[in-house]
């Protein structure tokens, strides 16, 4: 029987340690604070809507997410770009009220807590330009875009303070996509000059305040993933099957807990049957949960796959490491749909 809370248990997949039991997403208690009178990161409202910077986005059914608005781009010249972004003065937001109500509910006692803050210094560029534009712009300008990506920093900074001193996580997840599923979207050597510096301020800021620093990264990064860990990030989540997880666990498992690892993009095939679903659930097991240092997080695009993923990543999951999972004779498929996220 186990005897660590789910806190205590997932603390130790964050240490790179093997847990009691196999973690999963529903043992932490998770915010994303964003919307349209608060944090305006992105719009994640219905329609169109502009964001604090000016950017406008819209609300995509296909993908459950906003985009920016095809056709309108904040910023079309890099070397314009102090002329063209204005930062909110983040002393004016509510943070007592917002925080008090994000985290009414959390078990801070028993569960981890996890803020989740989107785009980082490259997905605000690649938001707010055309995209073959801003791939560019790193190659014709590279001194523009290193300042640029220095006052994102600059801002995402004053931002994570404000989370860590209204919201006190035990996590912050700041995303910043450097892939997509054949390779990076710039190479390693682009991302050492221009981004990796300002990235290690902004883990720098979260981690000396006590805060674990979790890297979300889409797509693919290998290249580049141990040199996250090396900057003070204890986790990283996405995880797509693009970066051959198994093999990239067993470098650099020992200093970067995983969160994720699923081939999700096979699983949400219309073709994919429910024994397909549990047999990819249970080969991404055998290959990630040996050693510990990976929480357990598959996020299915439909109810019913969701409900097949998490019984079987709960059952199966409970024959790995000392213990089953606590809920293992619980009832399943109900109540528990939500608590997995592809992003996060």
């Amino acid at each position: 029987m186990a005897s660590l809370s789910f806190k205590e248990n997932g603390l130790l997949a964050y240490q790179h340690k093997e847990p009691e039991y196999l973690p999963i997403p529903g043992d932490f208690d998770i915010s994303a604070p964003r919307g349209m009178d608060f944090i305006k990161e992105t719009i994640c409202v219905e329609g169109t809507e502009n964001d604090w910077f000016g950017q406008s986005w819209t609300w995509e059914e296909t993908i459950g997410a906003p985009n920016p608005t095809p056709g309108k781009h904040l910023m079309d010249d890099i070397t314009k770009w102090k002329d063209i972004f204005k930062f909110p003065d983040l002393s004016k937001l509510d943070w007592e009220g917002y925080a008090a109500r994000d985290t009414a509910k959390w078990d801070r006692e028993h569960k981890l807590s996890r803020v989740i803050i989107g785009f980082g210094p490259w997905e605000r560029l690649f938001t707010t330009m055309d995209f073959s534009e801003c791939l560019m712009t790193l190659v014709t300008e590279p001194e523009a875009c290193y300042d640029f990506f220095g006052a994102i920093a600059d801002h995402k900074i004053r931002l994570h303070d404000y989370v860590i001193k209204y919201y006190k996580p035990d996590i912050l997840v700041m995303h910043d996509d450097y892939g997509h599923s054949n390779g990076m979207f710039m190479s390693p050597d682009t991302w050492r000059q221009l981004l990796k510096p300002h990235l290690k301020r902004i883990i720098d800021a979260v981690t000396s305040q006590g805060v674990i620093y979790e890297h979300h990264s889409c797509g693919y990064f290998a290249p580049i993933a141990g040199e996250i860990a090396d900057l003070g990030a204890s986790a990283t989540n996405g995880m797509q099957v693009c970066n051959h997880p198994k093999e990239l666990k067993e470098q650099i498992g020992h200093k970067m807990c995983f969160v994720g690892g699923f081939d999700t993009t096979m699983m949400d095939s219309p073709s994919a049957t429910e024994e397909d679903i549990r047999a990819s659930i249970r080969q991404t097991i055998d290959d990630l949960a040996p050693g510990g240092s990976w929480i357990a997080n598959c996020g299915l695009r439909t109810a019913d796959r969701n409900r097949i993923a998490i019984d079987e990543v709960i059952k199966y999951g409970s024959t790995k490491y000392s213990c089953p999972r606590p809920d293992l004779h619980t009832e399943r498929g109900t109540g528990m749909e939500g608590i997995f996220s592809a992003k996060g």
